[in-house]
């Protein structure tokens, strides 16, 4: 009921307005404005137009305010949420992705993957209000950023009729540790699903971090030169995928760990091979310092990447609100993260391929089709 309540009270309006009417009456307006309640925070996500503004403001104080329940709409949802959940159980990548996430959670009640059963007995729309209620009762400890074509001294008077004059109960809150951790050592699962002769591959390193902005940045800097490796590996040399991919990131909450995640697809046949090929390169990576060109190259690609970034409003959004509630120092997205760019070494992305890249304690999932035999990939 939780994870879907901000979904269930979008489809209920807002106050005296059904989504219908609400929609109707936001006709000819840029305007959106949505909440969201997740594992570790709770929020709203808006956007609009200069001119349509202060009807964005509007819509969140009706978002704390003046949520709607609107049962008829919700059975429809029921409804709806049968039909697909029904046809995703049907689906070779959901159950994939179903797989990797029960094994990376150990089986924790909150990674169950979503039936058709689970919804009709665990989601209900009463619950879900009184859970949306509860989270948006208190604005004391919300923290409101805005980015973009903003006049600040036209917006003030917004924010203090349709801000601060939300309610604040006084109550502080952290997000709480419900116990979801990662398995500990190699595991490996094989999925036989499908019928395709195809193959997907994923290695999931996971540990332990430290959320700082050096050590995000030399994350990052380690998985982008990562994914130059395994084009140059997998792709061009091995010829034997066209999809390798590289993510990483280091959450703050609710405690400080990191994931990696390394995907590729193949066939059938190659999906250990590839794999043998993905680790020689982590082991490459860890035996010695990088070439100093190869650094340059990841610096040169990484300021590139910003200097597209910085001139989106997402970017902006995003990193102040993150730096924001870790009590990090805001100026850090100006010239100190060029710096910090600048000062990176072959000596650093080795440290950080022998701290990330840990291979007694990763899991590794392949997908492949139910005719592949069974002891053979």
């Amino acid at each position: 009921s939780a994870a879907f309540a901000s979904q269930i009270m979008q489809l209920g309006g807002l106050g005296s307005f059904s989504q219908i009417d609400l929609g109707k009456k936001l006709a000819g307006k840029a305007v959106l404005v949505s909440p969201r309640i997740d594992e570790t925070i709770e929020g709203l996500n808006g956007r609009s137009s200069p001119k349509d503004i202060e009807t964005m403001f509007q819509l969140a104080y009706l978002e704390f305010t003046a949520p709607r329940l609107d049962t008829v709409v919700f059975q429809a949802l029921r409804q709806q949420a049968a039909t697909a959940l029904a046809n995703r159980q049907l689906s070779p990548d959901q159950a994939f992705s179903d797989t990797i996430q029960v094994t990376l959670s150990s089986h924790h009640v909150r990674a169950r993957p979503l039936t058709p059963e689970l919804f009709d007995k665990e989601v209900s729309a009463q619950k879900a209000l009184a859970i949306y209620k509860d989270r948006f009762a208190n604005a004391g400890d919300f923290t409101f950023v805005l980015v973009g074509n903003v006049d600040t001294v036209a917006i003030k008077p917004l924010v203090e009729t349709y801000l601060a004059s939300l309610p604040n109960t006084g109550r502080v809150e952290k997000a709480r540790d419900v116990g979801i951790k990662t398995p500990m050592g190699v595991v490996e699962k094989i999925l036989h699903r499908g019928t395709e002769p195809k193959a997907n591959t994923r290695l999931v390193f996971t540990g332990a971090c430290t959320y700082t902005p050096q050590d995000r940045f030399i994350l990052r800097a380690l998985t982008t030169l990562m994914q130059t490796r395994l084009n140059e590996s997998l792709r061009e040399r091995l010829g034997g995928t066209y999809s390798p991919s590289v993510g990483g990131s280091c959450q703050r909450e609710p405690r400080q760990q990191y994931a990696i995640q390394v995907g590729f697809g193949s066939s059938p046949e190659n999906a250990d091979v590839l794999t043998k090929a993905t680790l020689s390169l982590i082991d490459s990576l860890k035996a010695q310092p990088v070439p100093q060109a190869d650094v340059d190259k990841v610096k040169e690609e990484i300021l590139r990447s910003r200097e597209v970034e910085v001139k989106t409003n997402a970017y902006w959004l995003g990193n102040i609100g993150a730096r924001d509630q870790a009590g990090e120092d805001l100026a850090g997205l100006g010239p100190q993260y060029d710096e910090m760019v600048r000062g990176l070494t072959p000596a650093m992305i080795q440290a950080a391929a022998k701290k990330y890249f840990n291979t007694s304690n990763y899991a590794r999932f392949v997908l492949l089709p139910e005719t592949a035999p069974k002891g053979k990939q």
